[in-house]
């Protein structure tokens, strides 16, 4: 007898910014740092985070830094594609072994963007994929729909 392999299903969140898609990425990725929520949201333990940055670039870093200089990885750049698609390979506060794919596509839409994120991959987490993933899907609300949507709204 097998056992079948189960799946948790991917978080999706959309949302739509008042800003063109070139200006609703770049606002994502370049100005991470302006709108993440740091003292609430991070991974770093030794000191409080004071600023997060986006590489850009595949294979470039997402990290947080502290204040005295120390940076800690929270995920890996595999696409950057402005304006449309920024794919990641995100294992914040874990080990890249249990990365998940988290991928944004930035869609125009009226005179604004439709941005879409969508977190998967939960399997990797193996018995704690499901309570990280229910996390997750409250987290993204605050995070991305919240604090990037009103960032992005804020813009011209």
């Amino acid at each position: 007898m097998s056992v079948a392999e189960f799946t948790v299903p991917p978080v999706i969140k959309t949302i739509t910014v008042r800003v063109a898609p070139a200006r609703a990425f770049e606002a994502f990725a370049r100005d991470f740092g302006r709108w993440w929520p740091l003292a609430s949201h991070h991974v770093g333990t030794v000191q409080a985070a004071v600023d997060c940055v986006i590489e850009p670039r595949a294979g470039g870093r997402i990290f947080e830094r502290d204040a005295a200089g120390q940076e800690t990885v929270w995920a890996t750049v595999l696409a950057y594609e402005p304006p449309h698609r920024l794919a990641i390979s995100w294992f914040a506060g874990k080990t890249q072994d249990v990365a998940q794919q988290l991928e944004l596509r930035f869609a125009a839409e009226g005179d604004g963007t439709r941005v879409e994120l969508t977190h998967s991959g939960w399997e990797a987490l193996g018995e704690a994929a499901q309570s990280t993933r229910d996390a997750y899907n409250g987290g993204w609300v605050i995070v991305f729909e919240q604090c990037f949507g009103n960032y992005a709204n804020t813009l011209s």
